[in-house]
């Protein structure tokens, strides 16, 4: 791991929410379950691995309209009979944020940063209901001091203005910010662009290869608490 400029403390660290809190692929391993009761009737005897596994592969990791991803999907299945589209998408809607399931040892990451009194704060795309049932469903509520969903504020990144939203929310200067987050542009150069100190989390997206390497990149979330250790004792 890359240390970022620890002689700086973070006094706020910012989080993207899907797949930078969450893991994306074991919370659809998780809603195909659900999926399995609910669409048994509907469905030739298939198990919930193969239904996990044609979401997966229709899915692209949520960056394709749900639409099309819930078309491509249901295609994918053993049907006998066809559901709409609509009742698919309502399905998905309602319960798969409640199927979301946090990366290793999220709660203990954010108590340990909290506890070093660093102002926590997430900052997302998507829809407000959507996205608020998967934070709750997180139960991190506690940690965080403020939540920037991008259809609230009608700004979506990487445009920089949603993380000066989020920075005079918290009330911290970007200098003295970090942003986690797992997407190249939405997150890392989005966030450095504003000044944000970004930390990129490996293993989700692929690095393009027309921007220089990130100097900090995480495999895991509790690396987050030995930097800002590191960071505190520096000064």
């Amino acid at each position: 791991m890359a240390i970022v400029k620890e002689h700086i403390v973070p006094q706020a660290i910012l989080f993207d929410l899907d797949e930078t809190l969450t893991d994306r692929t074991k919370s659809i391993v998780y809603y195909a379950e659900r999926f399995q009761g609910d669409f048994s009737g509907y469905l030739v005897s298939t198990t919930s691995s193969t239904i996990a596994a044609a979401l997966l592969t229709a899915d692209v990791r949520g960056y394709h309209p749900r639409e099309d991803v819930l078309r491509d999907f249901s295609q994918r299945l053993p049907w006998r009979t066809v559901p709409d589209v609509s009742r698919l998408r309502r399905h998905w809607e309602t319960y798969f944020p409640r199927s979301v399931v946090a990366r290793a040892r999220l709660a203990e990451t954010l108590s340990a940063l909290h506890t070093q009194g660093i102002h926590l704060g997430i900052v997302t795309n998507g829809e407000v209901r959507f996205q608020e049932p998967k934070i709750a469903q997180l139960a991190i509520g506690q940690y965080l001091s403020t939540v920037v969903i991008s259809e609230a504020v009608q700004i979506q990144k990487p445009d920089p203005r949603i993380f000066v939203h989020a920075l005079a929310a918290i009330g911290c200067a970007a200098g003295h910010t970090w942003f986690v987050g797992d997407h190249p542009i939405n997150d890392v150069l989005a966030a450095a662009a504003v000044g944000l100190r970004p930390i990129w989390v490996t293993g989700v997206q692929p690095w393009p290869p027309e921007h220089p390497v990130p100097a900090c990149q995480i495999a895991a979330l509790s690396e987050l608490v030995t930097m800002a250790v590191r960071a505190n004792n520096a000064n």
